[in-house]
């Protein structure tokens, strides 16, 4: 029971950290240009309605921990992946992210927040793969077929040895000197309750590419 409890305790923790480092980026960004020219309202609305989503996560998770559940219950909606994807990031405020979308709506239903935080846990592993590079690029592409929503998280970083191409998605494996190893098991679980998939390949110096799949049409869990 001790073990759950900090089991627990570490994904409540990776949960609330993932959002609070690119809410600090934007905001330090949105400091230095306050600084240098006055701001339209365009502008400031946009950078509320950035930061206010990731602040709705953390509630929902911090409501999530009261109940004794280590996840928010899903609150499905018909939602536009492209605008949701578009905001999150932007609060990565990094001009190296490039995303590509096959058009400007792409609607189906899903929990908003849940999908911000499958894109801020593969999107924050490539920025993490990349950080050494002279030249990092990171690409986010999103697709829409009749079956199948497909987003796509690509690097040029250091890659993922073959040895731990089995244990990539397993709780508390991680890479980094830093961090819980939670990140990607929870957004194999977030996918799989869409009946989706999740799968990458990978090449040691040369980068990874993560693809996420999800049926257009599916029966959530």
């Amino acid at each position: 029971r001790e073990q759950a409890w900090r089991d627990m305790a570490k994904q409540v923790a990776h949960e609330i950290k993932n959002p609070l480092t690119p809410m600090r980026l934007s905001v330090q960004s949105y400091q230095r240009k306050a600084n240098r020219e006055a701001q339209t309202t365009e502008d400031t609305n946009e950078f509320c309605e950035s930061l206010i989503q990731q602040i709705d996560i953390l509630s929902n998770i911090s409501t999530a921990f009261s109940a004794l559940t280590n996840m928010p219950a899903k609150n499905d909606e018909e939602l536009n992946f492209v605008a949701v994807i578009k905001r999150t990031l932007d609060i990565f405020n990094d001009n190296t992210i490039q995303f590509n979308y096959s058009q400007p709506e792409i609607i189906a239903v899903f929990d908003k927040d849940q999908l911000g935080r499958v894109v801020t846990n593969l999107v924050k592993n490539a920025i993490q793969a990349t950080e050494n590079e002279s030249a990092p690029q990171i690409e986010v592409t999103l697709t829409k077929d009749e079956q199948y929503i497909t987003l796509k998280v690509t690097d040029n970083g250091i890659g993922i040895a073959e040895a731990d191409h089995h244990k990539i998605f397993e709780p508390k494996f991680t890479t980094k000197t830093s961090g819980s190893g939670l990140g990607l098991a929870m957004v194999k679980n977030i996918i799989l309750s869409y009946n989706g998939s999740i799968s990458f390949t990978s090449e040691l110096g040369k980068g990874s590419e993560f693809v996420v799949q999800i049926p257009v049409f599916q029966r959530t869990n």
